[in-house]
């Protein structure tokens, strides 16, 4: 080996290697520029680095030849050494480019590189964009939730576009703070431009600056910076999203002259308030008091803001979801805050889902669906309407419509926990169970700290008699909910065992909701099915009242597939409003 490498040195392998590299890093440079002006596939580019990289190969073969002793011949030694150098990096280059592509985030491939998604099988549309967080530029970390909220509410105008694709916020916020390659980003989005910014407020001046770029070919196609009072935030907000919506040549069904952000005056106040509240409500969990507190101020400075009234009503109806407030108190205040909203102005969009939400747990489904649709006629890229329709018609056992609303969310919003958790309920209700089990796995992967997303995992476990996978996500998931697991192994002990079924009846019957909120009367139901206790399943279900129901917990889940025909379990959707059979699922 010291022989080897003296006679490196000697045919100066090492010079000629940096020279290459110096050469293919200045040409790679220019092919990036030509790329850019003449808008290459990314096909080309890919091909011509790998061009260079075998030349690199050829190079330091030629150099051996002829550097100083050329003369020389290569011995077997150095022929099997320079065979295994490009074998290597042949390899190297082929699992790059095989890989590369297919990552959803560098953070979510560092956890488990088995939950990065393929690349899209078509092409990206071309009518379609994702708004990354804008910058907080005022030095201040603290006034990250006003550059946020601007962000947001651009990202919310834009979704009243009929035939503009834009990515949700929980996706496009997966990129804040991260110098990703925009290329990247829209691999992942499935969007072809990006709008990027950045925010810088002092006292009552504001400067916003934005720049539209192509996510495939890395042009700026447009850009901007606007010095304003803070009293004239929505009319710069208007001024960015029609100038988007031109560049992109796409038009609101109202016209180029319709305005796509409320301009109606409100309080500078009011509507800080509103931008800390934005996040807290995305957020979900015990943020949402916060939320609402937030909410609450800002209707109180400005009696007349519509769009705060219904954030107030978002953030109060879910409340029950995560275990805050009695289902009672926030459905009324919900209720109210919604329709306040609609008075002052009939036309926000999520008033009409926060309504919507309200009647699906009454089961008013008529209303509920009307409401949706109002809603995603105002908002038709609105991901989290499209979301909420899809466990509404989950809920009403229109279950193929309710995979089609939920692939669509997901296209809007491919990095969502919640949605991708709805979507594996469905696949689930449908008997699809190992295409359920593959996405609660990615939602998972993606998400290891979502509580629900374990229960539902465990729950796809079950039905395919994983029982020891169920236990392993049942106890992630109890204990991120900060419960106590015991319960749930003995009730997936008395599924796969009959021995130990009674146990397990008794334990679910007498759980204490306090110490497992989880475990709601809905859950328990579920549970008493899979058990086999269907006379204690059905007696409860006759019962039931408009509670909270997570999707896995509904009545279409295979669960309740030995009683679909029993007199009592048709009472019980009866009384619900829901019809006898499930559209589009497989007989029992």
């Amino acid at each position: 080996m010291a022989e080897f490498i003296a006679r490196l040195k000697q045919r100066k392998l090492v010079q000629w290697a940096l020279a290459y590299i110096a050469f293919a890093f200045a040409v790679i440079q220019v092919l990036d520029v030509i790329a850019q002006r003449f808008g290459w596939p990314d096909q080309i580019e890919k091909l011509l680095i790998l061009a260079l990289a075998i030349g690199f190969l050829v190079a330091l073969v030629l150099a051996w030849y002829h550097g100083e002793r050329g003369a020389q011949r290569v011995s077997g030694t150095e022929i099997v050494i320079l065979a295994l150098l490009l074998a290597i990096g042949g390899g190297l280059l082929w699992r790059y480019e095989r890989v590369l592509p297919s990552a959803i985030s560098p953070a979510a491939a560092q956890r488990n590189p088995e939950a990065v998604a393929t690349a899209p099988v078509t092409p990206i549309p071309a009518k379609s964009i994702a708004v990354l967080p804008f910058v907080n530029m005022s030095g201040d970390a603290k006034n990250d939730y006003f550059s946020d909220g601007i962000t947001e509410e651009i990202l919310d105008a834009l979704a009243q576009l009929p035939n503009l694709k834009v990515a949700a916020r929980t996706s496009a916020f997966a990129f804040k703070g991260k110098a990703e390659d925009l290329r990247k980003v829209g691999e992942v989005l499935d969007v072809a431009t990006v709008l990027e910014g950045s925010v810088q407020k002092s006292g009552d001046e504001v400067r916003i600056t934005a720049q539209l770029i192509d996510t495939r070919s890395g042009y700026h196609l447009w850009s901007e910076k606007y010095d304003r009072k803070l009293t004239s935030i929505f009319a710069v907000e208007d001024e960015i999203s029609k100038a988007i919506a031109d560049k992109l040549q796409v038009q609101f069904a109202g016209g180029s002259g319709q305005s796509l952000v409320a301009r109606k005056a409100v309080d500078p106040r009011a509507h800080d308030f509103y931008l800390r509240g934005l996040p807290l409500i995305a957020a979900r969990g015990p943020a949402l008091r916060e939320a609402v507190a937030d909410f609450q101020q800002a209707v109180a400075i400005d009696p007349d803001y519509a769009q705060a009234w219904a954030a107030l009503a978002e953030a109060q109806l879910l409340l029950p979801h995560y275990f805050l407030e009695p289902q009672a108190t926030a459905a009324a205040a919900g209720e109210a805050a919604a329709k306040r909203a609609l008075e002052i102005d009939p036309d926000t969009a999520s008033a009409y889902v926060a309504l919507a939400m309200h009647y699906r747990v009454l089961w008013r489904w008529s209303e509920a669906d009307e409401a949706f649709r109002k809603a995603l006629k105002i908002a038709p890229g609105d991901a989290e309407a499209a979301d909420q329709y899809g466990q509404y018609l989950l809920a009403a056992g229109r279950l193929q419509d309710a995979l089609a609303e939920i692939d669509r969310a997901q296209k809007l919003d491919p990095l969502s926990g919640i949605i991708g958790a709805t979507r594996t309920n469905v696949l689930t209700a449908l008997h699809r169970f190992d295409d359920a089990q593959t996405q609660i796995r990615r939602v998972t992967d993606l998400h290891p700290d979502y509580a629900l997303g374990h229960f539902i995992a465990a729950d796809v476990a079950t039905y395919l008699r994983g029982y020891a996978e169920a236990k392993s996500q049942l106890n992630i998931g109890a204990r991120l909910a900060g419960e106590n697991p015991d319960v749930y192994m003995l009730l997936v002990n008395g599924i796969a065992d009959p021995a130990q079924r009674a146990a397990a009846t008794r334990a679910v019957l007498a759980a204490s909701t306090d110490a497992h909120q989880r475990l709601t009367q809905p859950a328990r139901i579920k549970w008493l099915m899979l058990l086999g206790d269907r006379e204690d399943a059905l007696d409860a279900l006759q019962h039931i009242g408009n509670e909270v129901m997570f999707g896995q917990d509904n009545v279409w889940q295979p669960a309740f597939d030995p009683v679909r025909g029993e007199t009592r379990f048709k009472a019980a959707l009866t009384r619900m409003g829901l019809p006898y059979a499930r559209q589009g699922a497989h007989s029992p």
